[in-house]
C-alpha cells in the first residue's frame, strides 16, 4: 500500500514538475519583454522565484523517489552484497529520519491546532504564539506568504512516504544478490 501510495504521488509530483518547468520560462519571457517595453511587470519577478522554490522542492521529493540523488558509491561499490544492503538500509534510514523530522518541525511551525484554538483568528493566534507566519504578505503580490509555504509540509509528507517505500523495498531485497535496488525497477514491485 505504501509503495502504491508513493507511485500515485511520484506521478503526481512529475505533473506538477512539467507544468512549473514550463510555467517558469514563460513567466520570465513575459517580463522580459514587458520590460523592453518599459513596462515591467515587478510581481511576476517574485511569482517566478516563489515557482523556482516549489520546483525545487518538489523535484527533492521526485529525486528522493527514484533514488537519483548525487551519491558517492566508493563504499557501496567495495564490499560485498550483504554489506551493501546494510549500507543502503542505513541511508534509507537516515533519509527517513529527515524527512519524518522535517514533517514533524512543519507541523510544529504551522501550529493548525493552536490556529484552530484560536477559532482562525489570525490577530489572536499572533498574539499567542509569536508565530506571524500567517500574517507575513509578499513584497509585490500582496498575497500571505503562507500559501506558497505550504509546499513544506506537502514535500514533507511525500518525501517522507517515498522514503518509507524506498526502506520497505530495501528491507524485501534479498541480501545476498542485493544490487542497487530502486523503485519501480524490473523485478522489483
Amino acid at each position: 500500500m505504501i509503495q502504491v501510495l508513493s507511485d500515485f504521488l511520484g506521478r503526481l509530483e512529475r505533473v506538477v514538475l512539467r507544468a512549473l518547468v514550463v510555467l517558469i520560462p514563460v513567466m520570465i519571457l513575459v517580463n522580459v519583454a514587458a520590460r523592453a517595453f518599459r513596462a515591467p511587470i515587478f510581481w511576476l519577478d517574485e511569482l517566478a522565484v516563489l515557482t523556482m522554490v516549489w520546483l525545487a522542492m518538489i523535484g527533492l521529493s521526485v529525486t528522493l523517489k527514484h533514488r537519483d540523488a548525487v551519491a558517492v558509491t566508493l563504499l557501496t561499490d567495495a564490499v560485498p552484497a550483504a554489506a551493501r544492503k546494510g549500507l543502503r538500509l542505513a541511508s534509507d534510514l537516515v533519509v527517513l529520519a529527515f524527512a519524518v523530522i522535517f514533517l514533524i518541525l512543519c507541523y510544529r511551525w504551522f501550529d493548525p491546532i493552536g490556529l484552530v484554538n484560536s477559532g482562525l483568528d489570525l490577530e489572536a493566534f499572533a498574539a499567542e504564539t509569536f508565530n506571524y507566519m500567517y500574517q507575513e504578505p509578499t513584497a509585490t503580490l500582496g498575497i500571505a506568504k503562507f500559501w506558497f509555504w505550504l509546499i513544506m509540509p506537502v514535500v514533507a509528507f511525500t518525501a517522507s512516504v517515498h522514503a518509507l517505500a524506498n526502506l520497505l523495498v530495501t528491507l524485501r531485497a534479498p541480501g545476498a544478490d542485493f544490487q542497487q535496488v530502486r523503485p519501480g525497477a524490473e523485478g522489483v514491485d
